[in-house]
């Protein structure tokens, strides 16, 4: 924007006599640069972290194929820390005959971040093996790949790692990472 035209017209309009008092000229305004204006646009870049803990597993199938034994489990939990509030997970697990295994699932989570609230679905993958009768420990990654809500545009990539206590089949486990919010 330029302060050229209106300041001609105020100036006219003074030198006419239409006006008793004398007219100041206007400072100009700086219009923004693109850069500061792809800045203010730009989304902010959080670190995250926190932790997944199940409370409960709502269905369970397992069965054998071969010398494998195959885990399809429903759970819920919560979710605290960058990245907080109430989440569902869908898990299939394929636990090798040398105690080692592999797990794909998504996350469906009622979040919030930064004070803003949304629904955050992530998928995720994590190889792990049994320590113990009773533990397992595993590390992996997960992807946010859609938010909706206040946080729709929430993007980040989170590395996953914990331990499931068998007995029980529920995991609890800390992520770590960068998200990217949308002001």
């Amino acid at each position: 924007m330029t302060t050229a035209r209106p300041l001609a017209i105020l100036m006219l309009v003074a030198s006419t006599g239409a006006c008793d008092e004398s007219v100041e000229p206007i400072a100009s305004v700086a219009e923004p640069t693109i850069a500061e204006v792809s800045s203010a646009m730009a989304p902010a870049r959080l670190a995250a972290n926190g932790t997944f803990t199940q409370t409960g597993i709502t269905s369970i199938q397992v069965r054998n194929a071969g010398p494998n034994t195959i885990i399809e489990q429903t759970s819920v939990g919560l979710i605290s820390g960058t990245i907080s509030g109430t989440y569902e997970d869908q898990l299939r697990v394929v636990i090798r005959a040398n105690g080692r295994f592999t797990t794909h699932f998504t996350i469906s989570c009622q979040c919030t971040v930064n004070g803003k609230q949304g629904t955050v679905e992530m998928v995720a993958q994590d190889d792990g093996q049994l320590i113990s009768p009773t533990v397992a420990e595993f590390a992996g990654r997960a992807v946010i790949q859609r938010a909706t809500g206040q946080l729709t545009g929430l993007r980040g990539v989170l590395a996953i790692e914990g331990t499931v206590d068998v007995p029980s089949g529920l995991s609890t486990y800390d992520y770590s990472g960068s998200i990217r919010l949308r002001p």
